[in-house]
């Protein structure tokens, strides 16, 4: 018997056509239908498809995230796996963001999508998504990534390349498997578990603000960002999370914001490493001022974590740094 699965269709490249007066790429109005233009789906599984957006995902926002965690939620007990095609640039946020929505989560939700239209000759999209579908089918309860040739927490993963050997990689976390003949999965992955009951926690407090640091910056500006009332606050340290302590000091910014409340994260700049506040000096002063470290999450994980987090207690900054400091959907090496 072939196994039920449902394709959340939400827009990006693999559903879209060139604009015939400037070339760009945009939705084709006919998306639902060319998603039905892949008959090797039907070997594979039982498929339905429902389209809840057809975007480009530079536009995507909570709001989607919420739409697909429901979507998934109400047909739960109905499928034994799921597959959301959405566009590549934004999609390692929304695969984070459901990891922590949908709590309990005991199959597989897979995301896909291409780097070239379904229709144009050459493109990726078929085969990213014949083995979505197939990876939907296995003994796996993660939010995943599948493009390429690796299956991929969703929660671990950026967008490295537009390339179809390396569009995403998880640099702090191992592979969940590989996509070959016959597909790979690794031990380290959370396993199917059928009967298990999914809670929704689809809520998320998108009023945060995130800064990257560079030399020279102005600590105004973090004092501008508190002005205005934002929920949290992101900053991107240099290294494993140092920030400026002498001429151009952040430290009484960090100091005021967390005098008002608001509670403030330091994440790094890099693509692999580890926040770490005890490293230096200049992490170390951040930590006293009242900073929480985003450990070794990725900047994805980091954001709709906390979005989630602000959302899902009473935003106080015990609270914040108690969410943020759990390994919720396994996002974090605590």
């Amino acid at each position: 018997m072939k196994p039920h699965i449902l394709l959340i269709f939400a827009g990006g490249t693999i559903g879209m056509v060139p604009n015939k007066d400037t070339g760009a790429l945009q939705p084709a109005e006919s998306a639902l239908e060319l998603m039905k233009q892949i008959p090797e789906l039907e070997e594979i599984a039982t498929l339905d498809i429902e389209v809840v957006a057809n975007i480009d995902s530079s536009n995507m926002t909570p709001e989607h995230w919420v739409k697909i965690s429901h979507t998934i939620n109400d047909n739960y007990s109905k499928y034994d796996g799921f597959v959301v095609a959405q566009g590549s640039d934004t999609m390692a946020y929304t695969a984070s963001a459901l990891s922590f929505a949908l709590q309990g989560l005991g199959k597989p939700v897979i995301f896909t999508g291409s780097l070239i239209p379904l229709q144009k000759a050459g493109s990726d999209a078929r085969n990213n998504l014949v083995y979505a579908c197939m990876t939907a089918a296995l003994d796996l309860a993660e939010v995943c990534i599948v493009l390429s040739h690796t299956i991929l927490r969703g929660n671990r993963a950026k967008k490295h390349h537009e390339s179809f050997v390396a569009a995403f990689h998880s640099p702090n976390f191992p592979n969940l498997g590989e996509l070959g003949r016959p597909i790979t999965l690794h031990s380290w992955r959370n396993k199917r578990n059928n009967s298990s009951p999914l809670t929704l926690h689809a809520d998320f407090d998108e009023n945060i603000a995130v800064i990257r640091l560079f030399p020279g910056f102005p600590p105004k500006i973090i004092d501008s960002i508190v002005a205005q009332g934002t929920h949290a606050l992101i900053i991107e340290g240099f290294g494993p999370g140092n920030v400026p302590f002498l001429n151009t000091s952040i430290i009484p910014s960090i100091q005021k914001a967390i005098s008002h409340g608001i509670p403030v994260i330091i994440s790094n700049q890099m693509e692999e490493g580890t926040t770490n506040l005890h490293a230096y000096e200049a992490g170390l002063e951040a930590q006293k001022a009242g900073a929480i470290s985003s450990g070794d999450m990725t900047i994805e994980a980091t954001i709709t974590k906390t979005m989630w987090a602000l959302a899902n207690s009473d935003k106080s900054i015990k609270s914040i740094k108690a969410i943020l400091e759990k390994d919720i959907s396994g996002e974090l090496s605590e």
